[in-house]
């Protein structure tokens, strides 16, 4: 397992090292860089205003953060208890550092990780950057050069920089070296109509386009004037009934079915925005359209697209972020995402205990899922062992028998006696 890791470092160096020019590659004076031309604080806007998109993204950064991880050695692949803790009580790796990665991840793709050293070169703080504030400088293949701030230091005007080795650059869903796609933009064009659609229906709202026309016929200028004062006076009395002289008719300025088509329009905006953020709508909230018999193939497509994400920032961590901390023997595994997934693997472990499998193969099945545990596994235990349910299956009661077995025990009939009244 040691030299699968190594090969996939191989790789991951390899492709930096690429000639090829980038698409979007600009120069000027300043800088040469690549960054996308598109306003990330619209979308953001739009996001924190829409209850379906904004509870969808929170529930994926908590379903990313429902698993656990555990930190082993590269070299023997141990559980190391120590270097855990020192993430969990120095760096606060899980909410500052996991949890910040996720949602600027999933909102811009591209996640940029400052290493703090001291004076003596030694990690001293990691920091995750505001992704909407940070300009990548790279070289024409897209090998970054340095980090630049696009907003100045209030107090000295000067642009913050970064060199590249005090930045992991984490990208989500990149098509080449450069700066991954924003997924958002997308996003930020179903948002703008589902937002023009909300406006229509507040205007409609405000400007009383569903309260009730009057048209007197034969009546009066006082006539009229008497019914809009006692109109006014009864205003808020709905038991007072209306007094008018002559002919009154009563029109509907909007008809209230059409709410129905604008109700449609929004539901189909809702299940856009949900298939670009990869969330069900099960796991949005939107109950009435997860239907029951479809709720593990959406729990399915769901747990897909977490378990992706988490590869990419397990494969960042371990190859450049642990290397930059001088922590390069060490990797971090995450675990099965929940605990249904977690009882699929103990599972899969005693079926593979009741066909025979050795302790060594099991243990390597359970690291290949990412469970480490800093105790001895699979200790031989004589004295009252635990039944395996599993082991149930493969009993001599429960394996089928040969052709004919059956009707070879039960005979032809001949022997066979039957009593004379039965005759």
């Amino acid at each position: 397992m040691t030299t699968k890791y190594k090969k996939y470092r191989k790789q991951f160096i390899s492709r930096a090292n690429s000639r090829d020019s980038l698409r979007m590659f600009t120069w000027n004076k300043n800088n040469a860089t690549v960054y996308p031309n598109f306003s990330f604080q619209a979308v953001v806007n739009l996001l924190d205003n829409d209850p379906i998109a904004r509870g969808a993204l929170n529930h994926f950064i908590d379903k990313c953060m429902e698993g656990d991880y555990s930190i082993v050695k590269r070299d023997t692949l141990k559980y190391d208890r120590d270097f855990e803790l020192l993430l969990s009580t120095k760096y606060e790796f899980r909410n500052e550092i996991m949890r910040k990665t996720f949602l600027l991840g999933k909102l811009f793709n591209n996640v940029f990780i400052e290493v703090v050293r001291d004076s003596e070169g030694k990690t001293l703080s990691l920091n995750v950057l505001d992704s909407q504030n940070i300009e990548p400088i790279t070289e024409t293949n897209g090998d970054p050069i340095k980090y630049r701030s696009r907003i100045p230091n209030p107090k000295t005007g000067i642009y913050p920089e970064w060199k590249k080795e005090d930045i992991v650059w984490v990208k989500f869903g990149d098509r080449s070296i450069g700066y991954a796609p924003v997924d958002l933009k997308a996003l930020w064009e179903n948002l703008c109509v589902k937002d023009s659609v909300r406006k229509y229906i507040g205007w409609l709202w405000q400007t009383g386009q569903y309260r009730l026309l009057y048209n007197f016929k034969n009546s009066s200028e006082q006539d009229v004037q008497n019914f809009l004062a006692y109109a006014r006076k009864h205003d808020a009395n709905f038991k007072a009934p209306f007094v008018t002289k002559g002919e009154l008719e009563t029109k509907i300025l909007r008809d209230m079915k059409e709410t129905d088509s604008i109700t449609a329009l929004l539901e189909y905006l809702d299940s856009q925005s949900l298939v670009l953020l990869r969330v069900s709508p099960i796991d949005a909230g939107i109950t009435d359209a997860s239907g029951r018999s479809s709720a593990d193939a959406q729990s399915n497509s769901f747990n897909t697209s977490i378990t992706s994400f988490k590869k990419v920032f397990e494969d960042k961590v371990n190859f450049d972020l642990f290397k930059k901390m001088n922590k390069s023997n060490s990797l971090l595994r995450f675990s099965p995402n929940d605990r249904f997934e977690e009882s699929q693997v103990w599972d899969n472990v005693q079926k593979m205990k009741a066909v025979g499998a050795t302790n060594e193969m099991m243990k390597e099945y359970l690291q290949d899922k990412g469970m480490f545990f800093a105790a001895k596994m699979f200790e031989t235990v004589e004295a009252n062992p635990v039944p395996n349910s599993k082991e149930k299956d493969m009993a001599p009661s429960r394996m089928r028998k040969e052709a004919g077995a059956s009707n070879e025990r039960i005979g032809t009939g001949e022997q066979s006696t039957t009593r004379p009244d039965q005759l």
